[in-house]
């Protein structure tokens, strides 16, 4: 009965944190134009004061759970799993919120959690997706314009492309694509021969990697920041990578059940 009344505790100070913080604290100071924080633009710095705070009531809220019985790595998993959400949703360019995501899985990995029909659905959202983005790449070396404008990182004076990809180099990024796809789904439903999970394993290190970037013009750690490819790799193209990864992690854990 104790630890229900601290958890309640717990509960109703989160919900006070957040209703009366968004309203005395982050709006005004969101409104407020004259203050800045050194090499983090507004556009930035607002929306990471708003996730640092609210993280604190869902932080709180885990608590809560444990107290009351609640098993520590579900708890763990939920809060990480929360805070990558919104960090990708707030601030989608922000390097947390894969390390977020990965802490969050491992978590549920840990706590013999992860339940089997979200395994599968991530594979097959990983597998549509690697399809969709083959058949984009097939139209676009065939000479389509379509969905093209952001797709190649641009130099942040010109805006100029970084680089004209010729159709042969994007032919082979679609059949990779499409490889990803059989792949994964040959893995999962252990119905390739044993260089299949290498080849998944590979493509998890691949996708991975472009996640993070190679720190100038593409995934989280990019420092080319303005350009309208930048915008597009923050909210579809890198989360699109973690999707592909996270569909390759699956398939590779289904392969072993």
């Amino acid at each position: 009965m104790i630890e229900w009344i601290a958890a309640t505790i717990l509960i109703v100070v989160g919900l006070a944190h957040s209703f009366l913080g968004e309203a005395g604290v982050i709006r005004p100071l969101i409104a407020n134009k004259d203050w800045s924080i050194a090499d983090i633009p507004r556009r930035a710095a607002d929306p990471l004061l708003r996730f640092a705070w609210h993280l604190t009531t869902i932080a709180w809220w885990a608590l809560a759970a444990v107290l009351v019985g609640a098993p520590i790595e579900i708890a763990f998993a939920v809060t990480c799993l929360l805070a990558a959400c919104l960090i990708l949703v707030m601030l989608p360019g922000h390097l947390a919120w894969p390390l977020f995501l990965t802490a969050g899985l491992l978590a549920l990995w840990a706590g013999d959690a992860l339940p089997e029909p979200a395994l599968w659905i991530a594979v097959g959202l990983g597998a549509v997706a690697s399809v969709i983005a083959s058949a984009f790449h097939v139209a676009w070396a065939a000479g389509s314009s379509r969905g093209v404008a952001n797709v190649i990182p641009q130099d942040p004076e010109s805006s100029e492309r970084t680089f004209l990809p010729r159709p042969v180099g994007t032919l082979a990024i679609a059949v990779a694509l499409f490889s990803y796809a059989t792949l994964v789904v040959m893995e999962a439903t252990n119905t390739g021969p044993g260089i299949v999970r290498w080849a998944v394993v590979a493509a998890l290190v691949i996708l991975t990697l472009r996640v993070f970037g190679e720190g100038k013009y593409v995934g989280v750690l990019k420092r080319v920041r303005g350009t309208g490819f930048a915008r597009a790799d923050d909210k579809y193209w890198t989360p699109l990578a973690g999707l592909l990864a996270l569909g390759a992690l699956a398939a590779l854990v289904l392969g072993q059940l």
